[in-house]
């Protein structure tokens, strides 16, 4: 019994350890991240309409503005765990190579023909999202799920696309929402639209496309203050408590 208790005793501290350094590292509670995302079909030949869901259990979702908000609500999604299937399930999607299942049920199946090809499921990655020029620095064909949001501004394409070639980029209006949500002009340097791990006005609809305007550096956004923010969790936290997000 005694050796049973240390056993049982040292898996509980290799949990929590193992809890404790994932809740500090990036992304952590305290991180709010965005990622471009973009879906691109070449048996369409052009980009597809992007997931949106209100389902928001961990931190990782969107809001149908190809963005993806990354802030994890708990220890479990946080670091090496912020996973791209953390976001899919969220948003109610499956990519696996044989096919990408959109919410709905709708699939865009590998191997039908783009203009006389076939094609294969991949999703392609650009380091530098806010200038995702030139070819991708990583394209995967498999193992999608366990792509890892390990850096903010990142841009990613989920595609059925000519097997052997690389897929577009998010397209610049995606982009320029990314550009605008970290705070960057392409030109000069500004104050980022949410300076608090709270968030912003920027996942209300402010910050959520082409038509979307950068609020000015000098003007304090209204999400900056908790106590007034909307998006504040019920229980009273911050992106880092466990509970049901509204932002974003």
């Amino acid at each position: 019994m005694i050796v049973i208790g240390l056993v049982v005793a040292g898996l509980a501290l290799v949990a929590f350890a193992r809890t404790t350094r994932d809740a500090q590292a990036s992304p952590t509670l305290q991180d709010h991240w965005h990622q471009a995302y973009t879906l691109f079909d070449c048996v369409a030949g052009t980009a597809l309409p992007p997931f949106d869901s209100q389902f928001d259990p961990d931190g990782i979702h969107s809001h149908q503005d190809s963005l993806i908000h990354v802030h994890p609500f708990t220890a479990s999604v946080t670091g090496r765990e912020a996973k791209m299937g953390v976001f899919l399930e969220t948003m109610g999607a499956t990519v696996e190579p044989e096919a990408i299942t959109l919410p709905g049920g709708e699939t865009l199946e590998a191997g039908a023909q783009c203009d006389g090809s076939p094609s294969e499921i991949v999703i392609a990655v650009w380091n530098d999202g806010l200038d995702p020029s030139g070819e991708p620095d990583l394209i995967v064909r498999d193992d999608f799920a366990d792509i890892v949001f390990d850096a903010p501004n990142k841009a990613y394409t989920i595609a059925r696309v000519v097997q052997g070639e690389a897929p577009p980029p998010p397209d610049d209006t995606v982009i320029e929402t990314l550009v605008g949500t970290a705070g960057l002009s392409r030109d000069e340097q500004i104050e980022p639209p949410n300076r608090s791990a709270v968030p912003g006005p920027q996942d209300f609809g402010t910050g959520t496309g082409p038509e979307a305007e950068t609020p000015a550096a000098d003007s304090a956004p209204a999400g900056d203050d908790p106590a007034q923010d909307p998006a504040t969790p019920a229980d009273g936290g911050t992106d880092g408590a466990t509970g049901t997000d509204e932002d974003g």
